[in-house]
């Protein structure tokens, strides 16, 4: 099902575990903005998931994908542009700033195969259980989605790497 902003978390991992106890100490004196799998054209600080695949598909390296689970991912700029409508907006609740659509890891590769033009038979299929076996805790179906996203348009993952394509 859906995560909404109004969901009752059930966090499987430490990490998430202990996000969550901070949002039960300030959930009523402050606002509280999740996000999900944020990726953008140029940040060199960090690679994300998106510059971390396509740099793997661009040196010819393949790639076993999940299949059965989902991601939300979400384009850097529309977190900003959605910050600065709520900070305007304050409000102290809990929101959700993340992309218009959720799909599979396997899925999102073949979309940044496609969209640049680069080997999509490099990327080959996995399960989740596959994958997590010998690795911590990974939530498996992180379909984030917002009903009180009225303020901002987010972008789906295509539209995202598109806005990417013109700016490299």
């Amino acid at each position: 099902p859906p995560y909404y902003e109004d969901s009752v978390p059930n966090p499987i991992a430490v990490y998430a575990a202990s996000k969550y106890e901070g949002e039960k100490i300030v959930k009523d004196q402050a606002m509280i903005v999740r996000i999900a799998y944020p990726y953008r054209a140029v940040f060199e600080t960090k690679k994300d998931f998106f510059r971390t695949f396509k740099l793997f598909l661009e040196q010819k390296k393949s790639l076993r994908m999940i299949t059965d689970s989902l991601m939300t991912p979400t384009f850097i700029d529309d977190i900003a542009f959605g910050l600065k409508q709520l900070f305007q907006n304050y409000s102290p609740e809990i929101f959700h700033l993340v992309g218009a659509n959720s799909l599979s890891p396997y899925d999102a590769c073949q979309t940044i195969a496609q969209q640049f033009k680069l080997d999509q038979s490099l990327i080959g299929k996995t399960s989740y259980e596959e994958y997590v076996k010998d690795k911590a805790s990974l939530p498996k179906l992180v379909d984030i989605r917002s009903k009180k996203n009225n303020f901002w348009k987010m972008k789906t993952f295509s539209e995202g790497l598109n806005e990417i394509k013109l700016h490299l």
